[in-house]
């Protein structure tokens, strides 16, 4: 009954929100490019920090940082992927150039909006596409700027880690910046994972937002890694570290058991 009770408050105004958010970002966005201020130093960022805040707010989800500070710019963000809520999440108090698949481009309104706020795109599943994409992000990270990816490939339940995919490293030595490895975890009240802010499974993203919208409260910890230079590294290897370093993170903090509901 409350989660029916909740839904039934929460997603009209998320609604109306989104498209709220497609209107006015571009319009700061263009007039950002008007008065020449930088990517992320104008009213579009704050637009967007506002509207990501907002969307957490709205679906339950709490946000709570824990480890270092997230370093300044420049630095590759390695992070897990356990949703389309990671970059929310990010966002909410970061300015980052997220990379993503080709096919969020495509998406009504949604696209149009990452794309003005600077995300790069790749297609996934064709390597041929990687000097491109390791070439973008370099030429991002020399803006100077931070640029974020999620090296798994694909979203897991946040239990576990799938091995990293080593060739955009490339972007981080190229342009001598570090990396900082970050993991999320998304978690109930009562401390253990969460179960439904998990995008996986072939999930429908409208059923799974309807879903979390009848959540109470999700918490969601972003924990970030010391920064890992990229000096003398090859692609493979800063892959191996930046893996290390978010399996030990991750299981400093496996003491919390699955609970699907």
């Amino acid at each position: 009954m409350l989660a029916n009770l909740r839904r039934l408050v929460r997603i009209p105004i998320l609604f109306l929100h989104v498209i709220l958010g497609v209107v006015v970002i571009p319009g700061c966005v263009a007039i950002d490019r008007l008065l020449r201020r930088p990517l992320h130093g104008g009213l579009g960022r704050r637009a967007q920090a506002f509207w990501c805040r907002s969307i957490c707010w709205l679906l339950g989800i709490r946000i709570r940082h824990a480890g270092e500070k997230i370093a300044d710019p420049p630095v590759l963000l390695a992070a897990n992927h356990v949703s389309w809520l990671d970059i929310l999440v990010i966002l909410a108090d970061y300015p980052v150039s997220f990379l993503s698949k080709e096919e969020v481009r495509r998406w009504p309104g949604i696209g149009f909006v990452a794309t003005c706020l600077g995300t790069l795109y790749v297609q996934r599943g064709n390597p041929r596409a990687a000097p491109k994409v390791v070439a973008d992000m370099g030429e991002r990270l020399r803006l100077p700027d931070r640029v974020a990816f999620f090296p798994e490939g694909t979203t897991t339940r946040g239990t576990d880690l799938l091995p990293l995919k080593h060739r955009l490293f490339q972007a981080a030595i190229d342009a001598e910046v570090p990396v900082q490895p970050l993991l999320l975890r998304y978690l109930n009240p009562d401390g253990s994972v969460n179960g439904r802010a998990p995008f996986v499974d072939n999930q429908h993203l409208i059923a799974q937002v309807i879903r979390l919208a009848g959540e109470p409260l999700v918490e969601v910890r972003l924990i970030a890694g010391a920064p890992l230079t990229s000096a003398g590294h090859d692609r493979a290897s800063l892959r191996d570290a930046v893996e290390r370093h978010l399996r030990d993170m991750l299981l400093s903090q496996n003491g919390h058991k699955v609970s699907i509901q």
